[in-house]
């Protein structure tokens, strides 16, 4: 955990993320889902809250909502913006391998949008699938993220093509050799892994789609094209032949 702290301790800032227009694709896509399914007076678990930035429009749609984080910048930065409003229910800092803090069946809605891309260990990651999905009523909604290792093969391709013995090695592992920052999954692996909890699979959304190819091209856009732009995107991002390029993605499923 020591490495994921310091990166957004020193080298990340998670507030600023989602800011850019490109960065806008990701969270606009995630924001369709939510407002989908976190409805009014619901209870919701933003379990990997980051800087709250999906945490406090749910609130304003008039949610119950409880932030974690594992990082304390972030859990500040949370703290800081309701003082502002008051918004949420509670604010705490921890991780989601140990949310014992709550109840079995606790919430209608849990949010678990970052913490598996950062677990490189299968033990751990399963620990935050059966951790957040403990605390998720039976019929809840669990909503979660993930990170495309097929995107990312293709995404840094260019500056490793000297290397193949290591792209080889990523691809097999979903994970640098010698790093505990990040770990990507496939599609098809982490819908493997979310059945053997037996959950309906509502949507699997390709959330930024190939943002690598087309980033640049996205922030120069004036404001009626990035409109036109993500309509194309939101009528596009569910259907399963984008999933592969995708550098995010994301499930909504029922318990």
């Amino acid at each position: 955990m020591e490495e994921i702290q310091k990166f957004y301790a020193e080298d990340w800032n998670e507030s600023q993320r989602l800011v850019s227009q490109s960065g806008q694709i990701e969270y606009i896509t995630t924001m369709k889902y939510l407002k989908k399914y976190c409805r009014k007076d619901m209870s919701v678990l933003d379990a990997c809250a980051g800087c709250g930035v999906y945490a406090f429009p749910l609130a304003d749609l008039g949610c119950n909502v409880i932030a974690g984080d594992l990082i304390d910048t972030n859990v500040a930065h949370i703290r800081m913006e309701n003082e502002k409003n008051h918004k949420l229910k509670d604010i705490y800092q921890g991780s989601v391998l140990d949310l014992s803090r709550f109840h079995d069946n606790s919430f209608d809605v849990v949010l678990n949008l970052g913490s598996y891309y950062h677990l490189c260990d299968e033990t751990d990651r399963e620990k935050s699938l059966s951790e957040t999905l403990r605390v998720l009523k039976n019929g809840g909604i669990y909503i979660i993220s993930y990170v495309n290792r097929c995107a990312n093969y293709m995404a840094h391709f260019e500056e490793l093509k000297d290397n193949f013995s290591f792209l080889a090695d990523y691809m097999q592992k979903g994970r640098i050799e010698n790093s505990t920052l990040f770990y990507a999954t496939t599609p098809e692996m982490i819908e493997e892994e979310l059945n053997k909890y037996n959950l309906k699979l509502l949507h699997h959304v390709a959330t930024d789609g190939p943002i690598f190819v087309y980033r640049d091209i996205v922030e120069h856009m004036s404001k009626n094209d990035f409109e036109a732009f993500m309509d194309i995107h939101l009528s596009l991002c569910d259907k399963k032949s984008n999933l592969g390029y995708s550098e995010h993605g994301l499930i909504v499923a029922q318990k």
